[in-house]
C-alpha cells in the first residue's frame, strides 16, 4: 500500500480534496482552526496503516463526488 494520508490512521478527512493530519495537528497547526492541513496524495514520516478505514474513505469521496454530479446534470 501507498505510504499516502489518505490511507493513514491520523488522516481526518475534510472534503473530497483534502482533510488534515490529526497527529501534526496537535503539535503545529497551520490554520486558524489548529489543523494540518494536507492534500489526500501527500506524506510524511508519522505515516501509520489505517487497514479498513482507507476504504471507508474512498466510498465516502465517490459518493460525495456521485452527489455533486446528481445536482448539476448536463
Amino acid at each position: 500500500m501507498n505510504q499516502i494520508c489518505m490511507s493513514c490512521k491520523f488522516f481526518k478527512i475534510e472534503d473530497e480534496f483534502s482533510g488534515y493530519c490529526k497527529k501534526l495537528s496537535k503539535t503545529a497547526g497551520d490554520d486558524k482552526t489548529g489543523k494540518h492541513i494536507v492534500k489526500q496524495d501527500d506524506s510524511c514520516g508519522q505515516w501509520k496503516d489505517c487497514g479498513q478505514q482507507y476504504y471507508i474513505r474512498l466510498g465516502w469521496i465517490k459518493a460525495q463526488q456521485k452527489q455533486g454530479r446528481d445536482k448539476n446534470p448536463r
